[in-house]
């Protein structure tokens, strides 16, 4: 069976995010950048530009009034905010195609749904950005996408197989398949120039420990996975994996602020569906 690497080499779809992305990606990495450069690079993306007028115009932002420039939406929208937008439009197109068992569409909700939770979490139980966590959710699954491109039928049996309740999804994608979707996931976009910790994060969001603090971006993303599950914004029906002890024990904790968020949910989606509805 293949390796991760040997089947993210097969892989010709999306080797790296288009350019203006990843150029944005450098700028809000650099401390010298400033908002005309920001204003610069989006003017050569003609889409970017509109879903950035329409993102500043949104109930996410809820501005009295209406922003027709787009230095003025840059300046609105911040340089993080920025680099997850063009992240997010760039992966769009890649959600598409289902049957029985996968579901790209389902899939890209999901993760939609797991990057606001995240975002929610940071802000309301740590004091945290959450931009990053954001990008950390919408990003986190996408080695699902890439499995799906090279060796559909075999995720296929790996989806049925855990819906079945014969192992986590990641037994049963290395039994089926011979890697599983986070180290895919791993391998695609440490090239991106993301932060480091939204790179771990995909790679162990899975893991029974995360060997970091309960507010570290991979125990955030693995509480927002755990709450999707709950509310059933799954990526694929199975049985919920159980938190980590740890994440347990902080949520028992939380409780209280944690019912706020699941009752505050929909809320934010629909503030924030510009930033991952589809335009079919």
């Amino acid at each position: 069976m293949p390796s991760a690497k040997e089947i993210l080499r097969k892989f010709t779809e999306l080797k790296t995010l288009p350019h203006v992305a990843i150029k944005v990606t450098q700028l809000v990495n650099d401390d010298r950048s400033t908002m005309q450069d920001f204003e610069e690079i989006i003017k050569l993306d003609p889409v970017l530009v509109t879903r950035l007028l329409r993102l500043v115009n949104s109930p996410y932002f809820g501005l009295s009034q209406k922003v027709e420039s787009i230095s003025k939406a840059v300046v609105f929208a911040g340089m993080k905010q920025l680099r997850n937008l063009v992240a997010v439009e760039g992966l769009r197109g890649l959600f598409k195609g289902e049957n029985a068992d996968f579901s790209a569409p389902k899939l890209w909700m999901h993760s939609a749904t797991v990057a606001i939770l995240s975002g929610m979490i940071a802000k309301r139980i740590f004091g945290k950005d959450g931009e990053d966590v954001f990008l950390a959710g919408i990003i986190h699954d996408i080695g699902l996408i890439v499995e799906n491109q090279i060796a559909g039928e075999a995720l296929r049996e790996a989806c049925k197989a855990y819906r079945e309740g014969k192992g986590t999804l990641i037994e049963c994608e290395r039994n089926a398949i011979g890697a599983d979707h986070a180290e895919v996931g791993y391998l695609l976009t440490k090239d991106w120039g993301l932060p480091q910790e939204v790179l771990g994060s995909v790679k162990s969001h899975h893991l029974a420990k995360q060997g970091k603090s309960v507010s570290s971006t991979g125990s955030i993303l693995q509480l927002a996975e755990f709450m999707a599950g709950k509310m059933q914004y799954w990526a694929i029906p199975g049985p919920i994996e159980p938190l980590p002890p740890e994440l347990t024990e902080h949520v028992k904790e939380k409780v209280a602020d944690y019912k706020i968020i699941i009752r505050d949910l929909p809320g934010e989606m629909t503030k924030a569906k510009e930033l991952y509805e589809s335009d079919e």
